[in-house]
């Protein structure tokens, strides 16, 4: 599924607020198209863990490793750095390698369906639940499941999970039995659980358990001698998969390539060699086809924690301050029930109350710049 929005910024701040509009928006359209079946170009080869740097290696034999027990796995390492494909190689290389292979990117699914997701739930569990939904861990059954990026589940939804790695048995939502199953479970995560588990912004018991086995993958920055195979590679299935015009990098183009910091990882890098091959007017890639500026830097876990929640706190304000400030008004607006609204504002250290005018307003609020 692909989703075009068109805009025409004025400004780079500009620009930014509508990439987090975007981003947003596609976070809540990947919820139901997380149903979908996969399409088949997607499918996982243990060739495509391309590197023989001693880190990279490291990770693919603690992988394989893994792979010979039934214990729970979390994968370590930075945005792009290949978390979903060794999870992959956990689930082909062992005894569950016929079982089903599910998916789900924990940052994608709303605190509301969380529950509904994982679990599943019954006709009628909720709104517009018109029929049964197995959840992802029966789907699962006798496979594997990747929870990516599992740090940003809520507190709630964390304590829900715990539960279910304990008793083996899932209750969906509206449901009133529980039902067994039996699933693999491996965790991804770019940042830190074990500081966040310091700071208690993630539960230590659920952390013992989904840390029994570690896999740490390292940043493309560190193991820059695989460069050179990996864009062979990249190209490679490029031209196979998305009909990209098959090129060969120059050796002038893998020096630029190496100077580069990718705080992206092998993603980002597959990005600059989509664009790249599609600008090359011959079978050689060259400096000059490169787009290394057009690759923004990820944020860090402090910058992420210390990043205020902008496009979330507009929303409650901007529907306040349309409802005059009525907390019930404003919470239908957004779909929300007047108890979540008052919640989430006080979280983001808005401080709701009846009264509109202790509520900042969004050009006037500091939080907002």
């Amino acid at each position: 599924a692909a989703l075009l929005l068109d805009a025409r910024a004025t400004s780079e701040r500009a620009a930014g607020e509508l990439t987090s509009i975007a981003r947003a928006f596609a976070s809540l359209l990947a919820v139901p198209l997380a149903r979908r079946p996969a399409p088949r170009t997607a499918t996982f080869r243990a060739e495509d863990l391309v590197g023989s740097d001693p880190a990279f290696r490291g990770a693919v034999d603690a992988a394989r490793r893994a792979a010979r027990c039934r214990l729970p796995v979390l994968i370590h390492g930075e945005t792009g750095t290949g978390k979903e494909g060794l999870a992959h190689l956990v689930h082909e290389a062992g005894k569950r390698a016929a079982g089903p292979f599910r998916a789900v990117n924990c940052a994608a699914l709303p605190d509301t369906l969380v529950e509904a997701e994982l679990f599943g739930a019954v006709r009628g569990a909720y709104t517009g639940a018109v029929r049964d939904f197995p959840g992802l861990f029966r789907l699962a059954d006798g496979g594997t499941l990747l929870l990516d990026e599992v740090g940003e589940l809520s507190a709630t939804a964390q304590a829900k999970l715990l539960r279910v790695l304990e008793q083996a048995a899932v209750r969906p939502l509206g449901g009133a039995d529980e039902i067994p199953v039996d699933v693999r479970v491996v965790a991804a995560s770019h940042v830190d659980l074990g500081g966040r588990v310091r700071r208690g912004r993630f539960r230590a018991d659920l952390y013992y358990r989904l840390a029994v086995l570690r896999v740490d993958a390292p940043p493309l920055r560190e193991r820059l001698g695989d460069l050179p195979a990996l864009v062979r590679h990249l190209l490679d299935r490029l031209a196979r998969e998305n009909d990209v015009p098959r090129t060969r990098p120059s050796d002038r183009t893998l020096g630029r390539l190496a100077r580069h910091d990718w705080p992206g990882n092998v993603r980002e890098l597959r990005a600059v060699l989509a664009r790249a091959a599609v600008r090359a007017d011959g079978r050689v890639l060259r400096p000059a086809h490169l787009d290394l500026e057009s690759s923004p830097p990820y944020p860090t876990e402090p910058e992420r924690a210390a990043a205020p929640a902008t496009l979330e706190q507009r929303m409650i304000a901007e529907a306040l301050d349309a409802a005059g400030g009525n907390l019930a008004a404003a919470a239908r607006r957004i779909g929300w029930t007047r108890q979540k609204l008052r919640r989430r504002a006080r979280a983001l250290g808005l401080h709701p109350a009846d009264a509109p005018d202790q509520l900042p307003s969004p050009s006037s609020s500091s939080t907002f710049q």
